[in-house]
């Protein structure tokens, strides 16, 4: 008569099956990864474009930008085919971005291009290489802007407050600046001057009379309301900075009148009445230092206002017949003044001889 299983027969059997259920459970889903692998999957990535200009090395430098404003976020909607591991592997390699450069996708020319997008992404490696295929793009067509980069010398002019006087013209270290950036750009700056202000408080606080200089004054470039430069195309300037000499004009200056003739002054009632003669010698007044605003002696060096030199004589003087006084300048603008001591100048006063009336005649 046959024994029944003991409880120590029976386990291996039990554990022999568990592995078995183990085992087929684990190549099942296997095989389910694998062939979910390889069935053909869609997906959407976004790529941001990037635009490259020519490198330093080229014989042209060129630089690019988006041509419209569809264009202006430069990204696309791309939606690829293929198995999910092609698709992982292509999307991880893609890396978000697409690269568009000139000389390679973009053509090696000034002017407006389009850029076919899907002739350009089939040839990547990421989706060349692991088989992907584009299924559909949110935009085929891309225009694009190239211009040729270029160097222009501008002569730099300095800008200065009106209330800021200088003796001379102001002057920049160096006189020149290059501009460097696309033709397009630089063209409306042919014929006009970079530009350099110094700062008005620097330049308030600078000795008169002497020549001075402010360092490191930013440049710029001569910009209307009606002219528009791009921000991406944004031209070089250098150097950045210009040192500006200048001397800035005193408020007061010296001057000196070389000769000016003494008038004599009287009251019109006095005239015909008196001789006056002045000593030999002293007719003319000379050498005579003055001292003011710039202006005012400027108006008097170049003729525009004339002073005199007068010996002005009241009545009693004449009365008195005295013989010397000390002559004044008159006519002087605002602020002038006389610094030498004007000089007494010794004349003589004579009454002059009045005529004689005929005697009436009479019939006796």
């Amino acid at each position: 008569m046959a024994q029944p299983a003991t409880q120590s027969d029976q386990t291996p059997g039990i554990w022999s099956r568990i592995r078995t259920v183990i085992l087929v459970s684990f190549l099942t889903i296997l095989v389910w990864v694998l062939a979910e692998a390889r069935m053909i999957q869609t997906r959407v990535v976004e790529l941001q474009i990037v635009l490259v200009g020519t490198t330093a090395a080229s014989e042209q430098h060129f630089v690019v930008r988006p041509a419209s404003d569809e264009f202006g976020n430069l990204s696309i909607d791309l939606e690829l085919e293929g198995s999910l591991a092609s698709l992982d592997q292509a999307s991880r390699e893609l890396r978000g971005r697409i690269q568009l450069e000139v000389g390679d996708q973009i053509p090696a020319r000034a002017g407006i291009h389009d850029i076919d997008l899907p002739a350009v992404l089939r040839d990547l490696p990421p989706l060349r290489s692991h088989g992907v295929s584009i299924h559909s793009i949110s935009t085929e067509l891309v225009k694009v802007e190239v211009d040729e980069i270029v160097t222009i010398e501008l002569p730099i002019r300095v800008e200065l407050p009106s209330s800021v006087a200088l003796t001379g013209p102001p002057r920049s270290v160096p006189p020149t600046v290059s501009v460097q950036g696309p033709a397009t750009q630089l063209a409306i700056f042919e014929g006009r001057d970079a530009i350099a202000i110094p700062d008005p408080s620097t330049v308030s606080a600078l000795p008169a009379g002497r020549l001075e200089t402010v360092p490191g004054v930013a440049l710029s470039l001569p910009i209307n309301s009606d002219e528009n430069l791009s921000p991406t195309w944004t031209p070089v300037l250098t150097p950045p900075r210009a040192d500006i000499r200048l001397t800035i004009r005193s408020l007061t200056q010296t001057s000196t009148i070389d000769r000016l003739p003494i008038q004599v002054l009287i009251a019109p009632g006095e005239v015909g009445r008196w001789d006056i003669a002045l000593e030999p010698g002293s007719e003319d007044l000379v050498s005579i230092q003055i001292t003011g605003p710039t202006d005012a002696l400027e108006a008097i060096n170049s003729g525009s206002i004339v002073p005199s030199a007068a010996l002005s004589l009241s009545f009693q003087e004449l009365e008195r017949a005295i013989s010397s006084k000390q002559v004044q300048l008159m006519g002087l603008p605002d602020g002038v003044q006389v610094t030498t001591t004007l000089p007494e100048i010794n004349f003589t006063i004579t009454a002059a001889p009045q005529p004689i009336d005929n005697p009436v005649q009479t019939t006796p």
